[in-house]
């Protein structure tokens, strides 16, 4: 999860081992989350991300995927694709 200063919500990419499967970002804009994507990285737990002010983009890096599979990938979210 980070937060977008420039758009002013904070971005959350969903994954969790309990639920397999779940690959999906969610905005929260103060009031209500909302699902903006449901394609992307693939799901994964244990990632990293941060918001870039510079460029405008969140960055999400590595994480782990629940068939044991260390990630090493980074994904850039400019607030309507990965």
């Amino acid at each position: 999860m980070s937060y977008d200063s420039q758009r002013g919500r904070v971005v959350m990419f969903g994954g969790d081992v309990d639920y397999p499967g779940v690959a999906d970002t969610w905005e929260w804009d103060g009031n209500t989350w909302i699902e903006v994507a449901t394609t992307g990285p693939s799901e994964r737990e244990y990632h990293v991300m941060a918001y870039d002010s510079d460029r405008g983009r969140t960055v999400m890096f590595g994480g782990y995927h629940p068939a044991n599979l260390s990630m090493d990938d980074t994904w850039e979210w400019d607030g309507e694709i990965w």
